[in-house]
Formats: C-alpha cells, structure tokens, sequence
C-alpha cells in the first residue's frame, strides 16, 4: 500500500514538473517571438517609372497545333499589347500595340496589388501546360525590366499556384485594350473567362 502512494506521488510530481516546463517554453516563445517573421511581399507599385512589364497569357483548350490558341496581354509604362499566338511555338498571328504611360501604369499596378497579384506559391516549380486540358489556362508574369521576378498560374480548372483575385486580375488586363479590338480578334478556342 505504501509503494502505491509513492508511485501515485512520484508521477503526479513528474506531470506537475511537465507541465511548468511547457509553461515556460510557452511563456519564453510569447516574450520572445516565437512567431516565424512575415515575408514582406513584393511590392510591385515602385516599378511605375521603369521598364517593367506584367503579362497575362491565357492558353486555350488542349488541341491540334493549328487550332490551339493563345492570347498574350503585356502592360507597360509605354504600351499596351495584345498577341494572338496561334499553335504551340508562339506564331503570332495578330498583334496590337497601343500607347501607355506611366501615370496609368501606376494606376494599373496598384489594382493590381490590391487584387494580391503577387499572392501565389513561389516555390513551385509545378509546369502549368497540360493542365485542365479542356478549359484554359492563365499565366501571370511580373517582369522587373531584367527578368521575370513574379509568375503564377491557375486555370479555369481551378488549380495553379496563383493565390490572388483571379477573375478581378483577369477583368483588369483585358480593360488595358480597347474593347473593340478585342471582339475584332479571331480568338476560336481562347476566352478571357
């Protein structure tokens, strides 16, 4: 009997023990931060002035080369550009190009921004071709003036490694050409929704 009380009394002394030391790990990670630092995100509004460009890609359904399309939307300080790009080597079979500048380019760049355009999986080295083969697929692409420093896709799918407004980013580059044009390209198998 007396061994059973003194076994009772060492565990509730080791679980006693146990707990204050959790307590203080606890305690300790709170004063001092424990809490992992957040990665400031890229912030793509200071490139207003430079000769950075952001670019939607939107590839069609999954089919022969000659009818596979894609439709390329590149937004600068200087220019607005669309490309329709037929087959899967980039011949590109109509372009339009129209004068930018830098205040609307800021502009665009900041609803961009709250749209979280640079929200996204940044380790993924995951090929998006091939995805969602009968619907589309976006590619977006932030490029500095050097290189592509940002680039993400989704599809209409929903997979991709894109984390912001897809559809709101999407509504937003296609209000960066002219309406008119847009319904004048011949874009069979390639919608922007």
């Amino acid at each position: 009997m007396e061994n059973r009380s003194l076994l009772r009394t060492i565990i509730a002394a080791l679980v006693g023990i146990g707990i204050v030391v959790v307590f203080i790990i606890l305690m300790f990670r709170l004063i001092f931060g424990g809490s992992k630092p957040t990665e400031p995100a890229y912030d793509i509004t200071k490139y207003a002035d430079s000769a950075a460009t952001v670019t939607l890609l939107i590839d069609g359904k999954t089919n022969i080369d000659q009818d596979h399309r894609q439709l390329r939307i590149t937004v600068s300080a200087t220019q607005n550009q669309v490309q329709l790009i037929q087959g899967y080597q980039g011949n590109v079979i109509d372009s339009r190009t129209y004068s930018n500048n830098s205040d609307a380019f800021a502009v665009f760049l900041q609803s961009l921004r709250l749209l979280n355009f640079t929200k996204g999986n940044t380790k993924s080295t995951v090929d998006y071709r091939g995805y969602c083969p009968s619907g589309q697929r976006y590619v977006y692409t932030f490029n500095d003036g050097q290189r592509d420093v940002l680039s993400y896709w989704t599809t209409s799918c929903s997979q991709g490694t894109y984390a912001g407004n897809r559809p709101g980013t999407r509504e937003l580059f296609e209000r960066q050409i002219p309406s008119t044009d847009l319904q004048k390209l011949d874009v069979t198998g390639v919608s922007l929704y």
